[in-house]
């Protein structure tokens, strides 16, 4: 895997990082079979205004599963996604080594950690193909 890659994806979750965190604050709730979700304006006893995802206008059928869509990724969860998936980032970049053992086996520890990892951070790139920077030699 070529270091463009990692620095790819670092640039995606930050694209996601700066959406999600410009997304109205509070947690979005759903009610069971409405065809919408809102945010929660008094969580932590802070007070947002008002932000309504109405699902109601979408063609038939569709209401319900995208307020359900809406509501599973929300902008917490897209925070604590790409935290996760820097994590693995950050593990296949500085694999882990110990001074415990000869240098020889920490090459060749470090050397299947990236070899691995490097097939995680392929897969974990794959949702983001459609992006002009996405190079195909990248695909798993």
């Amino acid at each position: 895997m070529t270091v463009g890659l990692a620095a790819f994806l670092r640039a995606r979750l930050d694209e996601d990082e700066r959406i999600a965190r410009a997304a109205f604050p509070a947690s979005w709730v759903r009610h069971e079979h409405v065809a919408g979700v809102h945010a929660d304006d008094a969580e932590e006893g802070r007070q947002y205004g008002t932000a309504v995802a109405d699902c109601r206008r979408v063609p038939d059928g569709y209401g319900v599963p995208n307020a359900l869509h809406i509501h599973r990724h929300q902008p917490a969860r897209v925070l604590a996604d790409v935290e996760a998936h820097r994590a693995v980032l950050d593990l296949y970049e500085n694999p882990e080594t110990s001074e415990a053992l000869p240098d020889s086996l920490n090459r060749l520890t470090t050397s299947v950690q990236r070899h691995v990892l490097g097939d995680v951070v392929r897969l974990l790139a794959l949702p983001y193909a459609g992006h002009p920077d996405y190079r195909d030699e990248w695909r798993p």
